[in-house]
């Protein structure tokens, strides 16, 4: 977020998304089923990640938000790792 790198909120994450800002979408995992379904057309639709976390709003240091993004290729890149390796750790 201090970089510049990250939008939160679901009207600024829209945006992003529909202007191919965004490189990853993360969305906390206690958003509505309408929220998620939406996220998942526009990452598919996109063809941009979809990552899934407890807790967002504490982890970005903005309590409350359901949805962010990362505009950073590279930040983006490390986050979608970690994320896929975690789902294969949690799977194995």
């Amino acid at each position: 977020m201090r970089a510049g790198k990250c939008t939160s909120g679901d009207f600024a994450c829209e945006k992003a998304v529909k202007a191919n800002k965004a490189k990853v979408v993360i969305l906390d995992k206690e958003a509505s089923e309408a929220t998620r379904e939406r996220y998942a057309f526009f990452c598919q639709k996109r063809g941009i990640d979809l990552v899934i976390i407890d807790e967002l709003g504490e982890t970005i240091g903005k309590e409350g938000r359901m949805v962010a993004t990362v505009s950073d290729e590279k930040f983006a890149s490390m986050i979608s790792q970690a994320y896929k390796e975690s789902l294969t750790n949690q799977n194995s």
